[in-house]
């Protein structure tokens, strides 16, 4: 269910689940920004249950969470290892 980002191909579906504040600041050139509650409470509006999807936060563990639900609501979720953090920190 977690992925590590360099397994991740090029223009994949990278859903960011922090917030505007942080998704601002600095985020992955092809994510895109949907807040963790947002994603959650609107799946059925940004997901299609034939895709796949890698989601990103801050360490892993907030996209853990989500892609543990999603994948339970039949969605195709991965939680990209280490967030945001663990990328910056290679």
């Amino acid at each position: 269910m977690h992925v590590s980002f360099e397994s991740v191909e090029k223009g994949s579906n990278i859903i960011d689940v922090r917030s505007k504040l942080d998704y601002d600041k600095k985020h992955l050139e092809d994510s895109i920004n949907i807040p963790r509650l947002n994603l959650l409470k609107n799946h059925e509006t940004y997901l299609n249950k034939n895709d796949i999807y890698y989601i990103i936060c801050d360490k892993g563990e907030v996209s853990l969470f989500c892609s543990r639900i999603l994948n339970a609501l039949g969605y195709n979720c991965y939680s990209i290892d280490g967030g945001m953090e663990g990328i910056n920190n290679k």
